[in-house]
């Protein structure tokens, strides 16, 4: 074999090596994902969650953090889901989702003033965003601006004609 093929030979074998164990922690990254997701379908979440959290340690991916917020909800810890849901919005301030999940865990913990600022933010995002005219008109029901809250749910149905909790609210406010 001439020195020239030789050489050609190494460098090929050597960027193909290098290409095959570029990123390792990437790799981790995703094999945590999925024991995380694995643990959490078999009711493991709070093991679940730590394996997202590994996981961010490599690589921040806005999908994890939706993961561990929803499993944190799930667990009735609204103070370490919005921890979650606030780091979250550091790394990816513009994920509609993660604004949604701030404005449904400020309205569970009662702070209506915060969950009506998350929802600027989410319908500022995204205007026809699911659900974000129902939670918007919940809070309206709630501080007793029935008007303001008929408003919302009609918009809801507007954006999102299966909204079985918006039609509820409209049938029910007939009587009013």
């Amino acid at each position: 074999m001439k020195l020239h093929n030789k050489i050609v030979v190494l460098a090929v074998t050597g960027f193909f090596l290098s290409g095959c164990f570029a990123n390792p922690s990437l790799s981790s990254a995703k094999k945590n994902s999925r024991e995380g997701d694995r643990l959490f379908s078999s009711g493991k979440i709070d093991k679940a969650i730590e394996k997202w959290a590994e996981s961010l340690e490599y690589k921040q991916n806005a999908g994890l953090y939706e993961k561990i917020i929803t499993a944190v909800m799930l667990k009735n810890d609204l103070a370490e889901a919005k921890k979650w849901t606030c780091r979250g919005l550091t790394y990816f301030p513009n994920n509609v989702n993660l604004a949604f999940n701030l404005a449904l865990i400020e309205f569970y913990g009662e702070n209506l003033k915060g969950s009506l600022d998350a929802l600027e933010r989410v319908l500022n995002l995204n205007k026809y965003y699911p659900n974000a005219h129902f939670l918007k008109g919940l809070i309206y029901e709630k501080t007793g601006d029935k008007i303001s809250a008929r408003k919302e749910f009609v918009s809801e149905i507007n954006i999102n004609p299966g909204s079985k909790g918006a039609w509820q609210k409209l049938r029910g406010s007939k009587n009013d």
